[in-house]
């Protein structure tokens, strides 16, 4: 790959994930270069070598936020394929780190503690700066 087809990678994941007060989405697991180098070891190259074909000329590295989700809407309704593939991919991603596993509030892999012991419990999402003090008052009772 190019590097500017890094870039626009770069570009898109972040809009698939991005940034936050929480924390820096896709750019923080650095989803765009982990793809790259999956593509230029082959895996999926095709399609994403078929969807950055179609996005050039678009001068995606100089669009804002915005331009960027309008440009990844565009990409769902014409390129389907390729958005479907992206979107996958940056949320594997992001979502197997553990760093990431933090900022959210998910405990970790239920297999590695046995199962989850709330499994029967409604679910809360927890934020970050939540999470401590559940933590605490778990450990209370």
């Amino acid at each position: 790959m190019t590097a500017e087809q890094v870039k626009i990678l770069e570009k898109l994941a972040n809009g698939i994930i991005p940034a936050d007060e929480m924390d820096g989405g896709a750019a923080a697991v650095n989803a765009g270069m982990r793809i790259a180098d999956r593509v230029d070891k082959g895996m999926n190259a095709k399609i994403y070598l078929q969807g950055l074909e179609f996005v050039a000329g678009k001068n995606v590295l100089r669009m804002n936020a915005e331009q960027i989700h309008e440009l990844l809407g565009m990409l769902r309704e014409k390129a389907p394929g390729f958005f479907k593939q992206l979107r996958m991919d940056v949320s594997a991603l992001y979502l197997s780190d553990e760093g990431v596993w933090e900022r959210i509030g998910f405990p970790g892999a239920s297999s590695e503690s046995g199962g989850h012991s709330d499994f029967d419990r409604q679910q809360v999402v927890i934020h970050r700066k939540d999470a401590e003090a559940q933590r605490r008052r778990a450990e209370e009772r």
